[in-house]
């Protein structure tokens, strides 16, 4: 009977050995997805500063034209500036068509599918933006702007930088 009752120990030391390494293993894998989330997270965070940034430098380089753009408003009509000489007002027109299409969420838009013809964006299933991307262009009466850059993480995430000219 002894022998027995040492068994049983063993055989609920095991038990309680498993429960305890499964639990560990689930806050591993716990751990991994957030560390995920979090990397994706960060991703889509540097994508928008480069997004604002990309739009803030053609501001400046482009100073005599009107940049003023929403938040969910499409891009404009695609005017291809490779191709012919534009003026400041059309140059405007193809960079904030260029910029909203590089965003994510207007890849359907038809000026979108001119701005990938002329080879400027590639396949969104390659280049996606980020997820529901958005951005507008707000242009402040003393010569400044905000570029303010939405998207969808896990929850409304906005990148804002504000600019001078």
């Amino acid at each position: 009977m002894d022998g027995l009752m040492r068994g049983g120990y063993s055989l609920i030391e095991l038990l309680v050995a498993v429960l305890i390494v499964a639990v560990g293993v689930l806050g591993v894998a716990g751990l991994q997805l957030a560390s995920a989330r979090n990397a994706r997270g960060a991703l889509d965070t540097t994508s928008a500063a480069m997004l604002a940034e990309d739009i803030a430098e053609r501001i400046a380089a482009n100073d005599a034209a009107t940049y003023a753009t929403g938040l969910g408003m499409p891009p404009p009509p695609f005017v291809d500036c490779l191709a012919r000489d534009c003026d400041a007002g059309a140059l405007a027109t193809f960079d904030l068509a260029v910029w909203k299409c590089s965003l994510g969420r207007w890849h359907a838009e038809s000026s979108c599918a001119a701005v990938r013809a002329v080879g400027l964006l590639g396949d969104p299933r390659e280049q996606p933006g980020l997820p529901e991307g958005d951005g507008g262009v707000v242009l402040a009466g003393d010569g400044g702007f905000e570029v303010t850059v939405a998207w969808q993480g896990h929850k409304p995430r906005t990148f804002v930088i504000r600019g001078g000219l």
